[in-house]
């Protein structure tokens, strides 16, 4: 059996490398997010996407669940008159969800966001609304939801506990957004995969 520090060691290892993979999803997230918005006839600029990255605990307050998975939105540093019905705010997300010993994976999508408020204080950016999420039993619609900004670098979801039955533990969904530098770093991976692809939709198709 594990003892205190072995655990703790155990779980900063799994957060570490979450945080990291959340790093490289963003290569991937960045040509999704391009092809899955490429076609909606929209003016996409001020659109921000990253990786979720955190952990989650149970029910009994320990860390439980690895969450990684990406977040796209166009609701940061932007005020309630930036929006109307033909610019509404939005909020997606795709969440791969697996327990510490590797059992138990299973995906959630957030959408349908709905703005209800805008709150600043120091740092940080609140923003209030309701989402649909998909749980096990089908999708949970106008469930609340708070996105904290933390200083332009950390993205924090919380989810109502009553709504989804406390899958989500008693923390926020922890998230990283990138600086623009970083996705300039990234440009050039983002055309390795479209080439690497390609090659493998070639060698499936001989």
């Amino acid at each position: 059996m594990l003892n205190k520090y072995s655990f703790r060691k155990s779980v900063l290892l799994f957060t570490t490398l979450v945080v990291v993979m959340g790093g490289i999803a963003v290569v991937i997230l960045a040509v999704n997010v391009s092809e899955a918005y490429s076609n909606k006839g929209q003016d996409h600029k001020g659109w921000i996407f990253g990786p979720i990255s955190s952990i989650q605990n149970n029910k009994g307050g320990e860390p439980a669940w690895i969450l990684s998975g990406h977040w796209v939105t166009n609701i940061i540093n932007k005020t309630k008159d930036s929006f109307n019905q033909t610019t509404p705010a939005k909020f997606d997300s795709r969440i791969s969800m697996v327990m510490l010993n590797g059992s138990a994976m299973h995906k959630h999508t957030i959408s349908n966001f709905s703005l209800s408020d805008i709150n600043n204080q120091d740092n940080t950016t609140s923003y209030k609304g309701t989402v649909t999420i998909t749980m096990k039993e089908g999708p949970v619609k106008e469930v609340p939801i708070e996105i904290k900004v933390m200083d332009n670098h950390v993205i924090g979801l919380s989810l109502d506990a009553t709504k989804t039955d406390n899958h989500f533990g008693d923390t926020p969904i922890y998230g990283i957004i990138p600086t623009k530098a970083d996705i300039v770093k990234m440009m050039p991976h983002m055309g390795n995969k479209t080439k690497m692809d390609m090659s493998l939709k070639n060698e499936t198709s001989q």
